[in-house]
């Protein structure tokens, strides 16, 4: 026996170097990624990639990245007509580093530039509405009602210079388009229901909304910026909106809960293992493994992704709970077994179950692999790679780590052999199950299901009301719906729009939807049949002007080799302003262009109007996600149904020597926590969605070790229910803890895992093999 063991420790001792070199090399490729790496706090990077539309996703990403960094601010003075407060506000901004542009201010140089620009291509660029007064004749009356209006402020020059007063017609026919929003003292303002007068100063960053070391500095510095506004003019009002601002609040939520779960986690699991092993080497083992684990899971996200969700971390100090659990089987095992066998034996009595408890672990996660949730595929290659990381620290290391560990008989016996001699009562079997059954029956009865893509992140009330303030005193929406007008060319995008919009013309006409915005620039096509039909309908006009009397200089209106305005050239433009997030074009000519929807009446009649309508897709972003999110919950309960089969088949056909009753009864631990699972969401009114559907996988995969420990005929029960309740317990911690977070989708998923466990653990002793007790 003791050749045998010198053969298995020069084996083992080989294998600990082995080990040794790879967790160096991964500290040193850990202190190489790291800083290389980015912590991403951005919701959307969360869900996939893939989308149910046929827009090209570059298109799609480029409007979201761009949208992402837009930053509004309102700002209501004491008076109505005290700029000072909002011209501090703006020079301040456009004085910060972070930001690329800042828009609101329409001074002289700007109005010049917009009207030079709109002047230069005004036959080019005619409205519609315009263009249909001049076909229908009624275009030359408006032009005399303008002319004789006191209020009309028009004057013969004006009329000398654009006769047909193009530029003057297509201002006022979009400004009767731009919702609650108005030019006054040169700023852009909104009034609100009670007349108040609120000036609209918008920005763009410049970098990321989802940089978290960065977003802090610029949300520290934008209130700092805030308080000194209030200090100089305590009366004026400010209210902001961007995606920046709730990317910081996550970003502080889920350091609070790294902070507080993690550090809750490790103490619990200190004060445990003291108790119980009344030693300090134990606690030092336990956290060399786990702090082995973590190295290898965030070694993994960094070189595979080359970055790690913030998410992730947060679900991800969970994992301490299931790595712990090798480590406290073999410190039990030695701790109650030292004096009778040698590190080696006591690692041979344990090593099959703790490959099949590492199996079914590393199997749940490696299916979440499988999800198309980039979230996910880190938080189970974290996983994956931390868990082999403990695994294979303790089977290489602990057996040379564990001389002279206090070793103390007896722990608890008297309590653990009670427990287990109760659960050998069929009454006690009977009547546990019918309790729980109970329990499951009501818990089940109160589920509801619930798909909505804002479980991922919960939004600050104050930030909220501040965006509803925002939405109703300008009228524009900040919700994701919209038309997207795609094309391979700019040429054949603009085509595409401007056979679509007739469609929604008629569908506003129908009550279909209040308002929408589009850009205002045209085909090259269509500003050539604008020029094509003012040379045909001018001179009917002119003539009517000369009739009565009124003769403008340029009336010989030179139509000849007018420039058609490219998409570059109205990007670059000041006529552009405020519309220009609504237009991209890639690298490969590849384009787009988006239409906000405001007032939806009928969104599914709405959604059909782009219905076999070439280069045209309705997008409700959050809608689709939740489609998604559908879609994926039903997909994988339909997976978890076939591996719950397999996994019962496998059970009977393993408990098949002790009878047929007994081969059944052993698959009582895995469906009982399932349901309770599902049960304890009901009761606390959670919702069942994806991601506790997700928490399912790991049900099954960790609650199984529990009644593989207790079945294993080569430990003894009372020793192996020790170390089950150890791990249990520190499982409990782990995932129960979660139930802390502030993100409703992580609470869901700590009380499923917390609720299955629990469940598992108590129900194990039935799987323990008929008067083994000891």
């Amino acid at each position: 026996m003791k050749n045998i063991y010198s053969i298995n420790c020069d084996t083992l001792k080989k294998a600990a170097v082995l080990w040794g070199l790879i967790v160096l090399g991964l500290l040193v490729l850990a202190i190489y990624l790291l800083p290389k790496s980015k912590l991403n706090t951005s919701v959307l990077s969360l869900l996939p990639q893939t989308q149910n539309t046929a827009v090209p996703a570059e298109l799609m990403t480029g409007f979201q990245e761009r949208l992402d960094k837009q930053l509004v601010w309102l700002i209501k003075p004491k008076l109505s007509d005290d700029l000072e407060p909002v011209k501090w506000w703006y020079d301040n901004l456009t004085q910060q580093k972070f930001i690329e542009k800042v828009n609101g201010l329409m001074d002289q140089q700007f109005q010049q530039e917009w009207a030079k620009t709109a002047y230069q291509y005004r036959y080019q660029l005619i409205d519609t509405d315009t263009l249909t007064k001049i076909k229908n004749g009624t275009h030359l009356p408006w032009i005399l009602s303008q002319l004789y209006s006191p209020f009309s402020g028009l004057t013969m020059n004006e009329l000398n210079h654009d006769p047909l007063l193009i530029t003057r017609s297509t201002q006022l026919n979009q400004l009767s388009h731009s919702g609650n929003l108005t030019v006054n003292n040169h700023w852009l303002t909104a009034k609100d229901e009670q007349n108040n007068t609120w000036y609209m100063i918008y920005a763009q960053l410049q970098g990321s909304s989802f940089n978290m070391q960065q977003s802090q500095q610029i949300i520290k510095q934008l209130d700092e910026l805030t308080l000194l506004l209030k200090q100089q003019w305590p009366d004026t009002e400010i209210i902001k909106r961007g995606v920046l601002f709730y990317s910081d609040y996550a970003s502080s939520q889920a350091k609070n809960d790294i902070s507080t779960i993690g550090s809750l986690s490790i103490l619990g699991i200190v004060i445990l293992i003291l108790v119980i092993f009344r030693s300090i080497r134990p606690i030092l083992l336990t956290l060399l493994s786990i702090s082995i684990g973590i190295l290898c899971g965030i070694v993994a996200v960094v070189a595979l992704f080359g970055e790690i969700h913030i998410i992730t971390l947060v679900m991800s100090t969970s994992i301490i709970g299931i790595a712990i659990d090798y480590a406290l089987h073999y410190l039990t095992e030695r701790m109650l077994h030292g004096n009778q066998e040698t590190a080696w034996q006591s690692l041979n009595n344990l090593l099959y179950t703790l490959i099949i408890a590492l199996t079914t672990s590393l199997i749940a996660y490696v299916i979440l692999l499988f999800t198309p949730f980039p979230g996910l595929k880190q938080l189970a290659t974290f996983a994956i790679f931390g868990l082999m990381g403990a695994f294979f620290t303790v089977i290489c290391w602990y057996p040379f780590l564990v001389n002279n560990l206090p070793v103390r008989l007896n722990i608890g016996e008297r309590y653990l052999t009670g427990w287990l001699t109760l659960w050998q009562k069929n009454s006690m079997q009977i009547i546990m199950t019918l309790m729980m059954t109970t329990f499951i029956a009501i818990g089940l009865t109160q589920l509801k299901i619930d798909d909505d893509i804002g479980q991922l992140q919960t939004l600050p009330t104050d930030l909220y009301q501040q965006e509803q303030k925002i939405i109703a005193i300008t009228k524009q929406s900040h919700d994701q719906k919209w038309f997207v007008v795609y094309g391979q060319t700019p040429e054949q995008t603009l085509q595409r729009l401007e056979a679509f919009i007739p469609i929604l013309n008629q569908a506003k006409q129908d009550g279909l939807i209040g308002s929408y915005q589009t850009i205002n620039l045209f085909s090259l096509q269509q500003q050539q049949q604008n020029i094509d039909t003012i040379k045909q309908y001018a001179p009917a006009i002119i003539d009517g002007l000369e009739d009565m009397g009124l003769t403008p200089e340029n009336s010989r209106l030179n139509l000849n080799e007018l420039a058609l305005m490219t998409p570059q050239q109205w990007l670059n433009s000041s006529i552009s302003e405020g519309r220009n997030l609504l237009w991209l074009s890639l690298t490969d000519g590849q384009s787009a262009t988006l239409i906000p929807i405001s007032d939806i009446k009928n969104i599914t009649k709405l959604s059909d109007l782009s219905s076999g309508i070439s280069g045209v897709q309705w997008l409700d972003r959050r809608q689709e996600f939740n489609d998604m999110f559908t879609h994926y919950r039903i997909h994988l309960s339909e997976l978890l149904v076939f591996a719950i089969i397999i996994i019962c088949a496998t059970f009977i056909y393993r408990n098949r020597n002790n009878g047929l009753f007994m081969a059944i009864k052993s698959t009582l631990p895995t469906l009982l926590s399932i349901g309770a699972s599902l049960a304890i969401l009901g009761i606390t009114q959670q919702s069942l969605n994806l991601f506790s559907m997700l928490a399912l996988i790991l049900v099954i995969g960790i609650g199984i070790d529990y009644s593989l420990f207790l079945s294993n005929t080569k430990s003894q029960t009372t020793g192996a229910l020790l170390a089950v309740s150890m791990a249990a317990l520190t499982t409990l911690l782990s995932f129960g803890l979660l139930v802390l977070s502030h993100t409703n989708a992580i609470v869901g998923f700590g009380l499923v895992l917390t609720g299955g466990i629990f469940t598992a653990y108590l129900f194990a002793p039935i799987c323990q093999p008929q008067n083994k007790q000891h």
